[in-house]
């Protein structure tokens, strides 16, 4: 089927290809009622009518998807990637529709990924490519885009498969790279040992660049004998302007060579770049970019300092992150010759010689200087805050979001509190409040004080007046949405949530006729909680022989009868949305279509079929109970799980649901979930 896809039907007169093409078009016909008399005439009236630029347009949306990666708070998405399969969908639905896609050459520029793997280079999955195939559809893509128009282009070599089979890789990526004088947005996730082999070519011929992600992340380990490497083939790229650089190396105990990437720096508006180290920073500072809009960079290993004779300013910058392990003060140095006007987001690890107070009074002094309004601040290491920190704090009155940690949570938590008729109020538009404890990988985790964070979030949600307008002194309350607390005793703050929402929401409760938070489920404790879904995610992953499959299902099927026995409705049901039930269960069974292995047994369809129907038929019988519980608590929170070791979180949402969009928010919380689940 994908080979008579990628054939060009323009100029082919295959009798084979035109039936299917028939076909398709016949199939559209009835999907659109071609088979129901006037309605369906009526609506293929409608559809012929439809300006070949809106079917272009539509086909456009078609193919975009946001490929899936953990960039954080801090990290900026890699560029778009496009699904060309469904280019491929179109074109076999109708002649009609095919002509209309191929007539339209920018559909075409955005190039299918060139992937190259082996399975050693992901054990455990059945996910050979050799490039062969990519090749045939960039080929395609290719004859029909032109000749002219910007292109974006992605390549994925794996090192394993790139040490194997060198030569194959170089003449697939030359399809690429012979046309790199039209690139415009280029993603590279390739070995540092093929940059030079592979991509020499490029240098000097990147007119129309503005966009480059490169990433040699993807199990790299220090080449032999290199102890300097400098990255120039960017260099002369004059219209580039976003650049995402994550360089590092995986040999912990291994010397790091000094890495230099030279890039137009002055030009640049987006920089992100996660290195080991070396000029970068201080390269892209000293360039005095007056365009750059967003810097965010991380370095494990020592950085060079910028150096900064006269004071600069950068009008445009607004979001300034720096990570770092240097723990020389000299790095914050130039701190005091910066002018940032346009900041709102600042994230700066502090080096861990430089005192607290020290770093304040430049933060201070950076922000009187620029004359700026922070609306994000996030500073680390998280020791005990200096009173400064709170004079940062009391100048930034649009802050929307701060991040603090042990052991300065307890002086923060008891000044938030938010004092509605106080004149100057301590950041009374606060939406997202993080806290963090460092733990000691020996000692037990921190016990958080519920009660005075508690105190915050209540003053902030349910005792902010009901109708903020501004009044006589023009303030806008602007209510706490979110808190996300990590690495905290994640258990204990479970049990210390609960029993505080028994004790002082007990009227709510009662007025949406919801049971005591205390009343969970006999059948499910946390406990119980913990090693239900545990079954969810082992279910679901194992890949059996025929006899395992039926076991599995087996299993499901007692699983299922546990919580087809609960009973939602006299008890409070806040534990199956805390701990992720209704979207592990929504994910896992509900939805689940078929097997996650290659040989379906006989009969497993079925099997399949008859647990996510009863699966669906749990959740629609909780749906009221949820809803109805839900509506009682004004907080959602959702627990990480406590038992799994690492660093496990909580996130608090405050919870509003609209007249008329309970069916919207049921689909959220079913859909919602950890990025575990989101790797399907």
């Amino acid at each position: 089927m994908e080979e008579v896809i990628c054939q060009d039907r323009s100029e082919s007169r295959d009798d084979a290809t035109s039936d299917l093409t028939a076909g398709s078009h016949l199939l559209q016909e009835r999907s659109v009622g071609g088979d129901k008399g006037d309605h369906g005439r009526r609506i293929r009236s409608c559809l012929a009518n439809v300006p070949n630029e809106v079917w272009q347009q539509i086909f456009s949306f078609a193919q975009t998807w946001r490929e899936y990666q953990d960039a954080g708070d801090d990290g900026i998405p890699l560029p778009e990637a496009m699904e060309y399969r469904n280019l491929a969908t179109i074109c076999a639905v109708s002649r009609s529709w095919r002509q209309i896609a191929i007539g339209h050459r920018n559909l075409w520029t955005s190039l299918p990924t060139l992937v190259v793997r082996t399975m050693e280079d992901l054990p455990g999955w059945n996910l050979v490519r050799d490039g062969e195939n990519s090749k045939r559809w960039i080929q395609l893509f290719l004859s029909r885009a032109g000749g002219s128009l910007p292109l974006a282009c992605r390549i994925t070599i794996y090192p394993i498969a790139w040490a194997q089979d060198q030569g194959a890789i170089r003449d697939a990526v030359k399809i690429l790279t012979d046309q790199c004088h039209r690139w415009a947005t280029v993603t590279l996730l390739i070995p540092l040992a093929a940059i030079a082999p592979l991509l020499s070519c490029i240098e000097g011929k990147l007119p129309m660049l503005s966009t480059l992600a490169l990433d040699t992340t993807l199990g790299t380990a220090i080449p032999d004998s290199i102890d300097d490497y400098t990255l120039n083939l960017f260099l002369k790229a004059p219209k580039l302007r976003t650049a995402y650089i994550e360089w590092k190396f995986w040999d912990s105990y291994a010397s790091i060579p000094n890495v230099k990437i030279n890039l137009p720096w002055s030009q640049l508006e987006r920089v992100s770049a996660n290195v080991p180290g070396g000029s970068l920073y201080k390269d892209l500072i000293e360039a005095q970019p007056v365009d750059l809009k967003e810097f965010r960079y991380s370095a494990s290993e020592t950085s060079v300092s910028p150096t900064l004779p006269t004071p600069i300013i950068l009008p445009n910058l607004e979001h300034f992150s720096v990570q770092s392990d240097d723990d020389e003060p000299s790095l914050i140095d130039h701190l005091d010759k910066l002018t940032l006007p346009a900041l709102k987001y600042f994230s700066f690890e502090r080096p861990g010689d430089v005192p607290p107070n020290v770093f304040d009074t430049k933060l201070i002094s950076l922000i009187q200087r620029s004359g700026c309004s922070l609306e994000m601040l996030d500073l680390e290491p998280y020791n005990q805050p200096s009173s400064l920190y709170f004079d940062i704090l009391a100048l930034s009155p649009k802050l929307t979001a701060i991040k603090v940690g042990h052991p300065g949570i307890a002086e923060l938590l008891r000044k938030l509190v938010l004092d509605t008729a106080s004149p100057n109020p301590l950041l009374p538009a606060l939406q997202m409040l993080e806290l963090r404890d460092y733990p000691s990988s020996r000692g037990p985790r921190a016990r958080l004080d519920v009660n005075a964070l508690m105190r915050v979030v209540r003053s902030r949600t349910l005792d902010l007046p009901q109708y903020s307008t501004g009044g006589e002194t023009g303030r806008v309350w602007k209510p706490l949405d979110t808190v996300v607390i990590t690495s905290y005793d994640i258990r204990s703050l479970y049990d210390d949530l609960t029993l505080w929402e028994s004790q002082e929401l007990g009227d709510r409760f009662r007025k949406y006729g919801s049971p005591d938070p205390l009343a969970f489920p006999s059948a499910l404790t946390p406990s119980r909680a913990e090693s239900a879904l545990r079954k969810f995610r082992a279910l679901h992953y194992k890949s059996p022989s025929e006899a395992g499959f039926f076991a599995m299902a087996a299993d499901m099927g007692r699983l299922l009868d546990e919580l087809e026995a609960l009973d939602v409705e006299n008890t409070n049901t806040s534990i199956l949305v805390r701990r992720g039930f209704l979207h592990q269960l929504n994910y896992y069974y509900a939805s689940w279509k078929e097997v996650a292995f290659p040989d379906m047994p006989q009969g497993a369809r079925e099997v399949i079929h008859a647990i996510s129907t009863r699966a669906k038929h749990i959740l629609d019988c909780w749906r009221p109970c949820i809803l109805r519980d839900l509506a009682a608590c004004p907080y959602v929170w959702e627990f990480d799980d406590w038992d799994d070791g690492g660093s496990p979180s909580t996130k608090m949402t405050r919870w509003h649901v609209r007249p008329g969009e309970e069916g919207t928010s049921w689909h959220g919380l079913i859909s919602e979930g950890s990025s575990e689940a989101d790797d399907r």
